[in-house]
């Protein structure tokens, strides 16, 4: 039998992971029935952290650290505000760094770590091999969210990229389309399960592979102008595409219609995030809507696990639900 974990006795005593950590650290913010019910599902769970909370405090910083490539999209700040509102719950402070997709910087980073400056990291598309993702993750606690790689002891938090795309591309042949393109970026696993999330729509609808287009670097606004343009210089122009994030959708919409083409009527678009862009898109972005909040919040509760339970190196994916946001770019 499984030993029992910090989300088994927040469960079964009915409150959050948060309250369950301050009644292990011993915090006076606790009323009393909250921790009567914590108590019993203890005892009645067996459940044994690795040690007394003050024992723990003692030899810890109270502090973890998210990493990102970058701060600027929309899933990234929600994730990590997620991340920082649940360490905050059990104490925690969350230091928020950018990477830039510097390797050194990352290492140095990642240091922190390695050095007891921080108790655990929270990675988002890390910069490093996925081997060493994997080495510091079997020594030390450590957690992905959303944007995962191959890196199994590196427990990852996401939604199912693949199925996602699945879905909405199911959605645009659902709206007639025949002929379907994709606007895709391989830097990122997630842009790779896309990818093959879009593949696959298409060969159980029995339509053609349809053409994917790559685009370079910064993936964004001006990645969707520029693939936009060589969608138009092909001879057969799609009936819909499908794009990598919304940004790129935008840059995708802005490009066909300087060209005179209409958006639905001409060529649907549909984007991936939900992030602001896509309501300020005329016309408004059908896209995927990812849980990036709570996926902050289930990355630090996996994280705390890490952290405060022996033995607890739990491996493999947690996925969260999404969901379609249909607008008025593909109807």
């Amino acid at each position: 039998m499984a030993r029992p974990t910090v989300q088994d006795v927040a469960k079964t005593a009915g409150v959050s992971v948060g309250t369950v950590s301050r009644v292990l650290n011993g915090s006076s913010a606790v009323s009393s029935s909250a921790k009567e019910k914590v108590d019993a599902a203890i005892r009645e769970l067996s459940y044994r952290p690795l040690a007394s909370a003050r024992d723990l405090r003692r030899d810890r910083t109270m502090r973890v650290l998210a990493l990102a490539k970058n701060l600027d999209s929309l899933v990234i700040s929600e994730v990590f505000r997620g991340v920082g509102d649940a360490a905050a719950d059990s104490g925690y402070v969350s230091l928020i760094a950018a990477t830039d997709g510097d390797l050194d910087r990352e290492e140095q980073l990642v240091d922190m770590l390695r050095n007891g400056s921080v108790d655990g990291l929270v990675l988002f598309s890390p910069t490093m091999p996925d081997g060493d993702v994997n080495t510091v993750a079997e020594q030390m606690s450590v957690v992905q969210v959303c944007e995962i790689v191959d890196a199994e002891a590196a427990f990852g938090v996401s939604i199912d990229d693949r199925q996602a795309a699945f879905d909405i591309t199911k959605h645009l042949i659902d709206t007639g389309a025949k002929k379907l393109a994709m606007l895709a970026h391989r830097g990122a696993r997630s842009g790779r399960l896309r990818e093959e999330g879009f593949r696959q729509a298409l060969e159980e609808a029995g339509l053609e592979s349809g053409l994917i287009l790559f685009g370079e670097g910064n993936f964004g606004f001006r990645s969707g102008r520029t693939l936009a343009r060589k969608l138009l210089e092909a001879k057969d122009l799609p009936d819909a595409v499908f794009c990598g994030t919304d940004i790129v959708a935008a840059g995708c919409v802005r490009e066909l219609t300087d060209a005179g083409l209409k958006v639905p009527g001409d060529i649907a678009v549909a984007g991936f995030d939900d992030s602001a862009q896509a309501e300020m898109c005329v016309p408004e972005l059908t896209t995927v809507r990812q849980p990036a909040y709570e996926m902050g919040r289930v990355a630090f509760a996996e994280l705390l696990e890490r952290m405060t339970v022996e033995g607890s190196h739990r491996k493999g994916r947690t996925f969260l639900s999404h969901e379609l946001v249909i607008r008025d770019s593909t109807k």
